[in-house]
């Protein structure tokens, strides 16, 4: 598995290659995943179809400006969003289990060079892919070239950014470069008034203020130039826009600017110009440099840095950086002479295609990533330390074949899931689509109880679906009863429609199902972000379920924290029962346990089950070596508007009356009124939200 890292959610030129990088790891069969804040990036990268990781939003300054006291605020701030940003680093490298970790960008770089492995763990291959100009020679600077040291490979975007960040070539062949890529698009050339295009981000460093300078001074020569500014301020950069508009709004420029915002796709804006103009001095490559090559339009950009990689004077104009009148000559000069504008712009075209192209980039980046990668032929080909793999054999398939289903797992043929639906359609489809990509020969049995949605015509329209209309709601047991009846294959597994597959790992419960061990098992849970659900517990009424009266689940360190909250192990376990919303067992061992009581429509149903199993000596085991996604009670949230605390604590009571007896449930009754009771008063004397405790601790009195 590739798990891939970025520490910001934005959407600039290096974050569009992490999703095309991405995307072509998953088309080559391996499993990746995409750990990142919510925002443009995530939203793009979904619609690609990546799985993406939820990561917490943190602030994105590394130091400090301004007064001391506040410089000292902004270092501390940033240091905490470091740490924090360790600790999903280190839990998704523990959880996920990755071949391969690719930290994006020098924050991530950071936070993992703080980070040590746990002793045990498995050594996954990590690769940083660093793609900024280091800030100066400060404590950044050296913390970013101590994790370029610490790391396995190293990938850069541009010779500049090799330099800067190892100007002593210590890393060796372990530093390789790999351009982002872009293909040639068809482009016509725009009617109308002369357009310079400025795309990027709206921060001090891109220098756009120089760019209408450099506009002002041209349309002192073509009074008709236009400007079109394409881009948005990043987070902590909102006064650039106004400081922009209020220098567009002088008399020179006065009507000549528009400023448009972000954009997704800036081919359109490419398209409507003459030229695009570049300003600034560190750029490390100049996505946009290249994109507008592509699209057949010359560049005016300093010869510095990245762009002075991409262009030369045969599809661009190059002047000093920083000399607003030698950029305004190169404007000037194009929106002059149309043909040599389109001459040059043909020629940058042909050298994005001979130099720059995507499928050039993905390969380089596939040798770089993966552990037994090959790495192509060419001028710019990394060579990786170490590599054993035949010569004749491909960067992209080595990725595919290092990457791909675990060794001696069984046929997925020997699998089944059987999923229950009710108003599911917009999971559903999500479920299905994981199973495809990652068990294409598993079928999903969906029992449809009576949706009033596309439910049913999601599942009869997909390929890994059987559909099976119950025609009523029968609630999850009876329904994932009547899907039991559906199934063939020896192992079956329970999923809750608003799960996801992240990887072929379901694959290990059938390998731990044989004859020998009649159990259930349950599969490690993660939620969206890639933290772990409690979705298994201890018996009721156990030691380790007692302890839990006393001690936080989630803080207690060591054998005594899984043995009170035993989804946090790492290693394979017996529980006392497990969530319903993924379950495995031996297909002919669930159908002698029925396996769920018909007698209960919703909630306790996985705990009687449980219970029930243990008692007829069939034990319920935790399995982190399997994994899942679930998003969580998208069908009751609904329907009961929020957490139904009072249907919850009857659910309780019943399945433990009914698997163990009246008595052992209100003995039950009374620990989590003490359970309820003693987090709320913890919570007070901490000063803290403790309304939810209250409301559960309300439920179970009133039962």
């Amino acid at each position: 598995m590739f798990l891939l890292t970025a520490y910001s959610g934005t959407l600039g030129g290096a974050e569009r290659v992490l999703i095309d990088v991405a995307g072509a790891l998953g088309a080559l069969g391996g499993k990746v995943c995409l750990a990142c804040p919510p925002g443009p990036m995530a939203d793009t990268a979904r619609r690609r179809g990546v799985r993406v990781l939820a990561l917490r939003p943190r602030t994105l300054a590394l130091r400090g400006r301004g007064g001391r006291v506040r410089d000292l605020a902004a270092r501390a701030s940033a240091a905490r969003a470091l740490v924090g940003h360790r600790r999903e680093l280190a839990r998704l490298a523990a959880d996920l289990d990755p071949d391969v970790i690719a930290l994006w960008g020098m924050r991530s770089a950071i936070a993992w060079q703080l980070w040590r492995r746990p002793r045990g763990a498995r050594r996954a291959r990590v690769v940083i892919a660093h793609h900024d100009m280091l800030p100066g020679a400060g404590g950044i600077a050296r913390r970013v070239r101590a994790a370029a040291a610490r790391a396995d490979a190293v990938v850069v975007n541009s010779r500049a950014v090799a330099d800067d960040l190892d100007p002593l070539r210590t890393l060796g062949e372990r530093l390789s470069v790999v351009y982002p890529g872009v293909d040639p698009v068809p482009s016509g050339w725009p009617d109308g008034a002369p357009v310079v295009v400025v795309i990027g981000a709206l921060v001090g460093w891109k220098r756009v203020d120089l760019a209408l300078e450099a506009v002002a001074l041209a349309r002192r020569q073509v009074p008709s130039l236009r400007l079109r500014v394409v881009g948005a301020p990043l987070a902590g950069s909102e006064g650039t826009l106004e400081h922009l508009r209020a220098r567009a709004s002088e008399p020179d420029l006065a009507g000549a600017v528009q400023f448009t915002g972000a954009v997704a796709d800036v081919r359109d804006e490419l398209a409507r110009a003459t030229c695009l103009l570049h300003c600034a001095e560190r750029e490390p490559f100049g996505l946009v440099v290249a994109e507008a090559l592509a699209a057949g339009r010359p560049v005016v950009v300093p010869i510095s840095g990245g762009p002075a990689e991409i262009a030369d004077a045969a599809c661009g104009v190059l002047y000093p950086p920083g000399d607003v009148a030698a950029a305004a000559a190169g404007v000037v000069s194009l929106v002059r002479q149309p043909q040599l504008a389109r001459a040059l712009g043909e020629a940058g075209r042909l050298r994005i295609a001979e130099r720059f192209g995507r499928q050039r980039m993905r390969t380089e980046f596939a040798a770089a990533l993966t552990p037994t990668g090959v790495p192509p032929a060419g001028p710019y080909a990394p060579r990786l330390a170490g590599d054993r793999a035949s010569p004749a054999a491909g960067a992209l398939g080595s990725a595919a074949g290092a990457l791909g289903s675990a060794a001696g797992a069984p046929a997925s043929a020997a699998v089944a899931l059987v999923t229950v639906s009710f108003n599911s359609e917009a999971v559903l489809g999500a479920l299905l689509d994981s199973v495809a990509r990652h068990l294409p020969r598993v079928r999903v049995i969906v029992v449809d109880c009576g949706s009033s949605d596309d439910s049913v015509r999601i599942a009869r329209g997909h390929p890994v679906a059987i559909s099976v209309p119950a025609g009523v709601n029968l609630g999850f047991g009876a329904g994932s009863n009547l899907g039991l009846t559906r199934v063939a294959e020896p192992v079956t597994v329970f999923v809750n429609p608003d799960v996801e597959l992240i990887d072929d790992s379901l694959l290990s419960l059938a390998a731990a199902l044989d004859a020998d061990h009649d159990r259930l098992l349950a599969p490690l849970v993660l939620s969206p972000s890639g933290a772990r659900q409690d979705t298994v517990h201890p018996l009721p009424g156990s030691v380790a379920e007692l302890g839990r009266l006393v001690l936080s689940p989630g803080r207690v360190p060591g054998p005594l924290g899984t043995a009170i909250a035993p989804w946090r192990s790492r290693r394979p376990r017996p529980v006392g029962w497990a969530v319903g919303c993924a379950l495995a067992g031996r297909t002919t061992t669930l159908r002698a346990l029925g396996p769920f009581s018909a007698s209960i429509f919703m909630f306790g149903e996985d705990l009687e089950l449980g219970l029930r199993a243990a008692r007829r000596g069939v034990p319920t085991w935790f399995w982190p070596h399997a994994r899942v996604i679930h998003q969580g009670a998208h069908s009751t949230a609904a329907a009961y508007r929020g957490e139904p605390f009072d249907v919850l604590a009857r659910a309780r009571h019943d399945a433990i009356s009914m698997a163990l007896g009246e008595p052992a449930a209100d003995r039950d009754d009374r620990r989590q009124v003490a359970l309820f009771a003693s987090r709320a008063a913890v919570k007070r004397a901490l000063r803290q939200d403790h309304r939810r405790e209250l409301a559960q601790l309300a439920a179970v009195r009133s039962r």
